[in-house]
């Protein structure tokens, strides 16, 4: 499987989405776990989401200037600042590829 694979994307997305509501990462975890027992287990699902994440959609980016307007725009609208994606990301492919390396078996839950 490929990072462009839908069964990739949507785990990627799925992970860094976990974190960026604050879920730990046992949490996500057993979340990414039990998709990928409902999608029937496939093979180097894990590894291939981890790759995944350099694919998920970032904001556009916005001159100096502008930024200040930005950040008041997404705080009246309750959006989590671009760091707070980027950080999910980050730890959405770490845990990803720690989950790839232990080669998990379906059935299995939490991330030990």
């Amino acid at each position: 499987m490929d990072r462009n694979h839908p069964i990739a994307a949507g785990l990627a997305a799925m992970a860094s989405t976990g974190f960026e509501i604050g879920g730990t990462p046992d949490e996500v975890a057993n979340d990414i776990r039990l998709m990928w027992v409902d999608l029937g287990s496939p093979d180097g699902a894990f590894a291939a989401a981890a790759d995944a994440v350099a694919e998920l959609p970032q904001r556009p980016e916005v001159p100096v200037s502008e930024q200040p307007r930005r950040a008041a725009l997404e705080r009246a609208f309750g959006i989590q600042p671009v760091e707070v994606e980027l950080t999910a990301a980050l730890s959405a492919r770490e845990l990803l590829q720690r989950m790839a390396e232990m080669r998990p078996t379906p059935g299995a839950h939490g991330t030990h």
